[in-house]
C-alpha cells in the first residue's frame, strides 16, 4: 500500500487538463460580442426605431395637403359645365386650418353659386381659415394621437431596456451553466485518472501478495465508478457549450460555436454587492425607473390624453369658417385684402342630443385608467419585494459560498489525513476512498454554490430592471 501514496498527493482540487492550445474566454469577452452582434440585442434596438415611426406617423395628420378635382359634361355639342378645383391644406399645432382654394368653372348650366365671372378668364382663388370654436378647441383626434405617439417613446425605450436586459440575463446565466460544467469536468477528469493509477498499483501489489484481492475488487469499482461520472459530466458539459454558442455572434449574424478546446476563465468574479443602504437606493429608482412601471405610467399619461379628447367630445361641434376671394392672392398677384367684401362665410353646428358614444367612451377611458392605476401600485409595491427578496438570498448565497469552501478545505485536510494513515499503516482503501468521495462532494457543492451566488449578483440588478444589468444609473 506504501507504493500509493505517491499518486495518492494527485489531489483532485483544481486539476485542469494540460493543453498548450486551450483558450481561456472571459464573462465580459461574451457580453462585449453580444452587444455588438447578438440578434436579440439587435431586435431590442429596434423599439426605439418603432417609436420614431409611431411618432412621424401622428405626426403625419398636421402634414400639408393637396386637392384637385376636374368634371367636365358635354352634350349634344353643348358644354354643360367645366369645373377645376385646386386646394392646399395646411393643418397647424393650434385648432386654426388655413386653407387656399383655386377654381376654374364655366359653363352653359353651371350652378349659379359657382359662377365665376368672365372677366377673369372664369379663374378665382380664395384664401381664408376654419376654426372650432366647440369640440375641437382645446384638444383634437390629431393633437391627442401626436401627444401619445410622444409618450410611446418612453415605453418603447422601456420596452428596449426590458428585451436586451433578458437577453443578457440569459446570455450570463448559460456562461456560468458552461463554467461550472467545466470545473465538475476538470473534476471527474482528475478523479477517474487517479482512480485508474490506484487500481494499476493495487493490481501491481496483488501481483507481488501485497494486497488482498478483495482490494482490487474495490480499486475497479472505484474506476468504474469515477468512468461514469466523467462520462455524465462530458455530457453536461457538451450540453452548457452548445447552449452558450448560441449567444455567439459574429459580425454580419454569422453564427459562432464554442470550440471544445475553450474554457471559463478561472476563479473569475461578475458584479456586486450592494451595501444594505444601497438597496434602499436600489429599491427607491425601480419603483419609478423600472420598465414594467415606466410602461404602465406610460400608459396611465397615455389614457390621461384619451380621457381629455372623450371629455373635448362632450361639447357640440362648433366650426366657423371665412375666405377672402381674390384677396390676397388673385390671378394679378396679391392685393390688399377688404375684409367686409368679396368674403365666403360658414358656420357648420352639429350635437347628438343623448351622447350615448361619448358618455360610453368616455367611462370605458375611466375604467381603463384605474386599472391600469391599480397595476401600477401592485407592480411597484412587487418590484420593491422582489429586490429585498433578491437582495437578501445574494446576502445567503454568498455566506454559503463561504461556508462550503472552508468544508472543501477541511474536507482536503482530511483527505490527506487519510493518505498519511494508510502509509503509516493505520488506514486501509475502503476508508481512503469514503474521503475521496467527500472530498468530491464538497468541492461540487461548493462550485455550485460559487455559481449561485455569481448569477445571484446580476439576478439583482435584472430584477431592478438597471439599464443593461449596470448599477452606474443608481450610483453614479
Amino acid at each position: 500500500m506504501k507504493k500509493l501514496v505517491g499518486i495518492l498527493f494527485l489531489l483532485i482540487v483544481n486539476v485542469a487538463t494540460a493543453q498548450t492550445d486551450t483558450v481561456y474566454l472571459a464573462l465580459e469577452e461574451v457580453l462585449e460580442m453580444a452587444r455588438s452582434n447578438h440578434p436579440l440585442l439587435a431586435q431590442a434596438r429596434l423599439q426605439s426605431d418603432l417609436a420614431d415611426a409611431q411618432l412621424r406617423t401622428a405626426r403625419g395628420t398636421l402634414d400639408p395637403k393637396i386637392e384637385s378635382s376636374y368634371q367636365l359634361k358635354n352634350f349634344k355639342d353643348k358644354t354643360y359645365y367645366d369645373k377645376f378645383y385646386n386646394a392646399l391644406k395646411i393643418p397647424v399645432w393650434f385648432p386654426i386650418d388655413p386653407k387656399v382654394e383655386v377654381y376654374r368653372n364655366e359653363g352653359s348650366y353651371l350652378n349659379p353659386e359657382s359662377y365665376v365671372s368672365s372677366a377673369t378668364d372664369h379663374w378665382q382663388v380664395t384664401a381664408g381659415v376654419s376654426l372650432p370654436v366647440g369640440k375641437g378647441l382645446f384638444i383634437d383626434e390629431r393633437r391627442m394621437l401626436i401627444k401619445q405617439a410622444k409618450i410611446y417613446g418612453s415605453l418603447a425605450e422601456a420596452e428596449q431596456i426590458k428585451l436586451a436586459n433578458k437577453a443578457l440575463f440569459t446570455i450570463i446565466k448559460s456562461y456560468w451553466d458552461w463554467y461550472l460544467a467545466s470545473e465538475k469536468l476538470k473534476l471527474a477528469i482528475s478523479a477517474q485518472e487517479l482512480a485508474a493509477d490506484i487500481y494499476d498499483r493495487v493490481l501491481t501489489d496483488y501481483e507481488y501478495g501485497e494486497a488482498a484481492v478483495v482490494d482490487t475488487v474495490q480499486a475497479l469499482i472505484t474506476f468504474q465508478t469515477r468512468q461514469a461520472d466523467y462520462t455524465k459530466a462530458q455530457l453536461d458539459w457538451n450540453q452548457t457549450r452548445l447552449a452558450l454558442s448560441i449567444h455567439l455572434w459574429g459580425a454580419e449574424g454569422i453564427p459562432l460555436e464554442l470550440s471544445e478546446l475553450a474554457f471559463p476563465v478561472p476563479n473569475q468574479t461578475f458584479g456586486v454587492v450592494p451595501s444594505d443602504t444601497s438597496v434602499q437606493r436600489l429599491v427607491s429608482w425601480a419603483t419609478e425607473n423600472h420598465p414594467e412601471v415606466i410602461k404602465l405610467a406610460g400608459k396611465s399619461r397615455q389614457l390621461d390624453v384619451e380621457q381629455s379628447w372623450n371629455k373635448e367630445s362632450l361639447k357640440p361641434e362648433i366650426n366657423l369658417s371665412y375666405s377672402l376671394i381674390d384677396a390676397p392672392f388673385s390671378q394679378d398677384g396679391i392685393s390688399t385684402p377688404k375684409w367686409d367684401e368679396n368674403y365666403k362665410l360658414g358656420m357648420d353646428f352639429s350635437f347628438p342630443l343623448l351622447l350615448r358614444k361619448e358618455r360610453g367612451k368616455l367611462q370605458k377611458t375611466r375604467v381603463y385608467k384605474e386599472q391600469v392605476e391599480l397595476d401600477l401600485q401592485l407592480t411597484r409595491k412587487a418590484v420593491e419585494n422582489q429586490i429585498l427578496a433578491e437582495y437578501n438570498e445574494l446576502l445567503t448565497l454568498q455566506t454559503l459560498r463561504t461556508q462550503y469552501q472552508l468544508m472543501s478545505q477541511n474536507y482536503q485536510r482530511l483527505y490527506q489525513a487519510e493518505i498519511i494513515n494508510l502509509e503509516n499503516g493505520e488506514s486501509d482503501l475502503f476508508k481512503l476512498n469514503i474521503q475521496q468521495n467527500k472530498l468530491l462532494e464538497a468541492n461540487i457543492k461548493y462550485l455550485e454554490a460559487y455559481v449561485k451566488f455569481e448569477k445571484q449578483k446580476v439576478q439583482l440588478p435584472y430584477t431592478a430592471g438597471l439599464p443593461d444589468l449596470s448599477y452606474l444609473q443608481v450610483y453614479e
